[in-house]
């Protein structure tokens, strides 16, 4: 019998791509990127977009820490777009790390869904992301109350699709059950790491690509997990 169900944090409940462009397009504003280079707040927000992307594969497979992420990603940026490091504001990193978590954009039907399940399951997040940013996220988004734990995977030591993650977020659930069904939105990490930790999935994507598994469902909005639970 189901009774715990997992959830990835960002791009599943909370929405990172809005919140993160509305953070940048602060920044770029506040400073003044404008007389740094040609490139308006798009580029800006493209190129940091996919520099961060690349950045956070590596971090997953151990290649490079949370600290070096952190500066690396703006420093990247900025060199992309051809200012001078001495040019690049010192403290933007923090400044970003300070903002955006207390954005407050979810992915649509996000409280309806958690509403519907609160009563119904004992519901829990499992995240790569850090410590810090990911309980700010929840406490600005009134999403807190809805969890009865947090697996973050730098107290694990492992990232996702690592199966000691799903492993710990089971003890951490206090599930009796040696899998669980978890909710997120990247196939490697989320999806793929939960079915080879012998877990069933639900895909939330609207590109599935092709793949198919009889482990993992695909949905495009999260009200749709209503028809399932």
């Amino acid at each position: 019998m189901l009774d715990h169900l997992f959830f990835d944090l960002d791009h599943t409940l909370w929405d990172f791509d809005t919140n993160a462009e509305e953070t940048l397009r602060e920044l770029y504003d506040h400073y003044q990127v404008q007389f740094l280079t040609p490139h308006g707040p798009d580029t800006f927000i493209a190129i940091y977009t996919q520099i961060n992307h690349d950045l956070w594969k590596l971090y997953r497979n151990h290649q490079i820490t949370k600290d070096k992420l952190r500066v690396k990603r703006f420093e990247d940026t900025f060199k992309t777009m051809g200012v001078a490091h001495k040019d690049i504001p010192m403290n933007i990193g923090e400044k970003y790390i300070e903002i955006c978590p207390t954005k407050t954009a979810l992915l649509p039907g996000a409280i309806e869904t958690l509403d519907y399940l609160y009563d119904r399951y004992e519901l829990h997040i499992i995240t790569n992301g850090f410590e810090e940013s990911q309980l700010k996220k929840m406490h600005h988004a009134n999403l807190t109350a809805y969890f009865k734990s947090i697996t973050i995977s730098e107290h694990v030591g492992k990232q996702k699709p690592h199966p000691l993650v799903f492993e710990t977020a089971l003890k951490n659930a206090k599930s009796t059950t040696i899998s669980g069904t978890y909710v997120g939105d990247n196939l490697d990490a989320d999806i793929k790491g939960s079915i080879q930790s012998g877990w069933k999935a639900f895909w939330l994507t609207d590109d599935p690509r092709g793949y198919s598994d009889p482990n993992c469902q695909v949905i495009s909005n999260l009200r749709t997990l209503k028809d399932y639970f």
